[in-house]
């Protein structure tokens, strides 16, 4: 494989709880696809519970009051101690990674989480980009786009 495994599974039984995970909330009542309400950031944080990196980039998504833009920046600095040298625009991220994330390959959310954390270098900003791309599209249609 060409990314590093972010996540191993130990049993059969987590990957079997991990595929039953919903990839987008259908019904969001989010007015922009940047903000993530409280019961969203809640529900993600009980689906990487087990994941203390992620509940870490959550809870500055959360500090952030779910603006995923500025959690982005923080993020980021907080997971590489520098500022970002040019803006990070989440659009244009979820752009460069749509190949990747609709790969074959690419089945349960925790193998997307992991093979953006490849892509990008850290689970923050991995899973900063993934819960976009849930949010404002929907795993389905950011797919169906790319073709």
């Amino acid at each position: 494989m060409l990314y590093p495994q972010v996540f191993a599974f130990d049993k059969i039984s987590d990957r079997i709880i991990m595929e039953k995970i919903s990839f987008s909330f259908n019904n969001s009542t989010m007015d922009n696809t940047t903000q993530l309400t409280l019961e969203e950031i809640q529900h993600y944080r009980q689906q990487f519970k087990d994941y203390p990196e992620a509940l870490d980039a959550l809870n500055l998504i959360a500090e952030c009051d779910g603006n995923l833009d500025d959690a982005l920046i923080l993020i980021y600095m907080e997971e590489t101690g520098a500022e970002p040298d040019r803006g990070l625009d989440l659009d244009q991220l979820a752009e460069r990674c749509r190949p990747v994330v609709c790969a074959d390959l690419a089945r349960t959310i925790l193998d997307i989480l992991n093979i953006l954390t490849g892509l990008f270098g850290t689970i923050g900003v991995a899973l900063a980009v993934l819960l976009y791309i849930l949010n404002k599209y929907g795993l389905e249609d950011y797919c169906q786009n790319n073709a």
